[in-house]
């Protein structure tokens, strides 16, 4: 077959492929899809050997969603948020050391690189709930002894009461006297029992970490809450002194404002917070993979400010559950709690707005008038 004579000439491969070493490529970073799945691209280690030295992060996945009611499928969040992570394992290199300006809210911060560590899965008995539970609880006070902040990629929200219990545990072992808890979430999980799984399953977490022994009402907020409740609980809630800041509130007043007596509150009384996130505090239309299908959540901005006011609480632990990706054929889901964890864990040198990109001022004066 003759070669077509516009083609270029086809380049020496022999030559090109003796002219390199593997050396030359170990530092280019890997397209988004490639690599490991590991959180953020982080090295794989074991549960026994952990070392994220004085302020790095250990992740671990907990793959169970057997409380689930309406749709399953959160058992492979934690595989999907690690696969999204992906992208954004190159960032801290080619951003970090530049001033960073976030022209949504007008604060400027810099990307640190903590050291991440990803210790796997932990142990789950997919027909077993109580030792499911009894095994997250002990391999997660293993972690928390071990390293000094946890991230925790769950299956269904369920498991965040064993994931709590164990980290707290690791945290009194090591001096702490009180733990606080935050959860964001568009539901309040404080239900008693379930006549498809008794009194363990993804709406009791709240309930049953609020039962646990020297835990106090103060100590827990309930954080986007936007579906139908019982009054008279969510009355025995107020009463009880649980804080409750409701989604419509931090859409309204912005969620540094609505979050203000939550983080003076715990911020006074306890030594270290787990922060819990149910990825349905987001509105359906915005996070479609995910068990429970939920109207009027926050956006995605208001999730961003949530965490942001966050920061100024100790906050030693956060996860991610009722990531479900097979409802979301795009992503998108797995990518946005993705991105809320590498926002949370790598910003540094917080600074408040210089400007309001909705003001009428900006850095070098005022706007004329067009």
């Amino acid at each position: 077959m003759t070669r077509p004579p516009d083609l270029p000439d086809l380049p020496d491969f022999e030559a090109l492929q003796h002219s390199v070493k593997p050396e030359d490529f170990a530092a280019d970073p890997l397209p988004g899809w490639a690599g490991v799945a590991t959180l953020f691209g982080s090295p794989a280690v074991a549960a026994t050997g952990i070392d994220a030295g004085t302020d790095g992060w250990v992740a671990a996945g907990i793959p169970y969603d057997a409380t689930a009611s309406s749709r399953p499928g959160a058992a492979e969040g934690p595989r999907a948020i690690r696969q999204a992570s992906l992208v954004f394992s190159s960032y801290l290199t080619s951003l970090g050391e530049w001033r960073m300006l976030d022209t949504r809210s007008g604060g400027t911060f810099r990307y640190r690189a903590p050291r991440v560590a990803d210790a796997g899965d932990l142990h789950v008995y997919p027909t077993d709930t109580v030792r499911t539970f009894q095994a997250v609880a002990a391999e997660t006070r293993r972690l928390s002894r071990a390293a000094r902040r946890l991230v925790l990629l769950n299956g269904d929200h369920s498991v965040t009461f064993p994931a709590f219990a164990g980290f707290r545990a690791g945290r009194l072992d090591n001096g702490a006297r009180r733990v606080g808890f935050v959860n964001i979430d568009h539901h309040f999980d404080f239900g008693n029992w379930s006549t498809l799984h008794g009194p363990l399953y993804h709406g009791s977490n709240s309930r049953r970490i609020s039962e646990l022994t020297g835990m106090h009402p103060e100590d827990i907020a309930f954080v986007g809450v936007g579906d139908v409740t019982k009054y008279d609980q969510f009355r025995d809630l107020l009463d009880r002194g649980f804080h409750v800041v409701p989604g419509a509130r931090i859409m309204k007043d912005g969620a540094a404002e609505a979050l203000r007596p939550v983080v003076e509150g715990l911020g006074e009384r306890c030594d270290t917070v787990y922060v819990s996130l149910d990825i349905d505090v987001l509105d359906s239309a915005v996070a479609t993979g995910t068990g429970h299908v939920t109207m009027g959540g926050i956006g995605t901005g208001h999730l961003l400010d949530v965490y942001e006011a966050l920061r100024a609480l100790p906050v030693e632990a956060v996860d991610v559950a009722e990531v479900a990706p097979r409802y979301d054929p795009s992503g998108s889901t797995a990518q946005i709690a993705a991105r809320l964890l590498f926002e949370f864990l790598f910003r540094t040198d917080c600074e408040p707005p210089e400007f309001a990109p909705w003001a009428d001022t900006a850095p070098d004066g005022p706007r004329e008038e067009r």
